[in-house]
């Protein structure tokens, strides 16, 4: 089975949280599953790594995850859930002052992981209960791709 992998899992591992989701990954490494990853992951990485992109590819290696580009099916299928879920977006305003109030958003590198995901895979290993275009939600599984 193809897996991707989301940066959140990632960030679990180095940082040593969430320790089922880390469980998660490396039962899907004893099984020798195919992991990979969007670059944009790799780029969200980054900082982790202060930089060192040889110590990050390093780390990509001993945990199997592959690195793959983005394509144009992946992100076309992020651009088009990208603009339903700007459509969708409500804006809260202060009831007193008419203030716009900030909301929890979702940035375009959580659709280019989804579109990848949708595009490539059969299935992500994500924290992210809130990417928008994976339906269900998912955590580990199987992408349920919705008809078109």
């Amino acid at each position: 089975m193809r897996i991707c992998v989301d940066t959140t899992i990632l960030l679990n591992v180095l940082k040593d949280e969430y320790r089922a989701f880390q469980e998660m990954l490396y039962a899907a490494i004893e099984k020798a599953e195919n992991l990979v990853a969007p670059a944009v992951v790799f780029a969200e990485l980054i900082p982790q790594f202060r930089g060192d992109v040889k110590s990050l590819q390093q780390f990509m290696g001993e945990h199997k995850i592959d690195v793959r580009p983005l394509d144009i099916e992946s992100v076309t299928l992020a651009a088009n859930a990208w603009m339903k879920y700007l459509k969708r977006k409500k804006k809260a305003q202060c009831p007193q002052c008419g203030y716009e109030l900030e909301s929890k958003e979702h940035l375009l590198s959580d659709f280019y992981i989804g579109g990848f995901a949708l595009a490539r895979c059969d299935a992500i290993l994500t924290r992210d209960r809130g990417i928008p275009m994976l339906q269900p939600a998912c955590v580990f599984y199987p992408l349920h791709r919705a008809a078109a």
